[in-house]
């Protein structure tokens, strides 16, 4: 009988490990999405916006800029992410929340995924901070994807992550940003 519960616990401890092997290897990993191509489309009645990632080797990074031509205010963002697992198949987003925008500004951890790129885009240029949105440039230059970091959970594929602001009856500002899922490994110069 011993015996018996000696070899189930060792069976039981051997699939643990099996199990949670793979976990913690991806501890020393970052997963972070490369940026390879932009569609951008702004409404020009409120604003002209323009997106263009720059590629490297070793980094990946995207300069946002938007020229709002009057005060804007009520307005809602769209995040929709779709990840292509297995390709050419069509596939339902992975992520697609609609939010309060003006709310999203006074307090961006209402919205996770949202609050990710907003930390990245905040540190590279003049982000508003609330509504309405005032007459000015706003520009982001050399937005870091490697700052963007997802939680290790999201697969190595390709995306297409949609970002879409509009008031109730018209948009404002519709960016499709196309790419790829990367793990990198943690280094001293890639920090996770």
């Amino acid at each position: 009988m011993a015996s018996f519960q000696l070899r189930t616990c060792l069976l039981c401890c051997l699939l643990l490990i099996t199990i949670l092997q793979p976990v913690a290897g991806l501890r020393s990993l970052k997963t972070i999405p490369i940026v390879k191509n932009v569609i951008t489309q702004s409404n020009p009645k409120y604003l002209n916006a323009s997106t263009v990632p720059h590629n490297t080797p070793t980094e990946s990074k995207v300069d946002v800029i938007l020229d709002v031509k009057r005060p804007i205010s009520d307005l809602h963002m769209i995040f929709v992410l779709w990840v292509n697992v297995i390709s050419g198949t069509l596939q339902a987003p992975l992520y697609n929340q609609t939010i309060d925008f003006c709310e999203f500004l006074k307090n961006p951890s209402v919205h996770p995924l949202g609050q990710i790129i907003h930390r990245e885009v905040k540190r590279n240029g003049n982000m508003p901070r609330k509504c309405p949105i005032t007459v000015n440039l706003y520009a982001f230059y050399g937005i870091p994807m490697s700052g963007i970091r997802l939680p290790n959970f999201f697969p190595e594929a390709d995306f297409m992550l949609q970002i879409s602001v509009g008031l109730a009856s018209e948009m404002i500002y519709d960016s499709r940003l196309y790419g790829t899922i990367k793990r990198i490994k943690c280094t001293r110069a890639v920090r996770c």
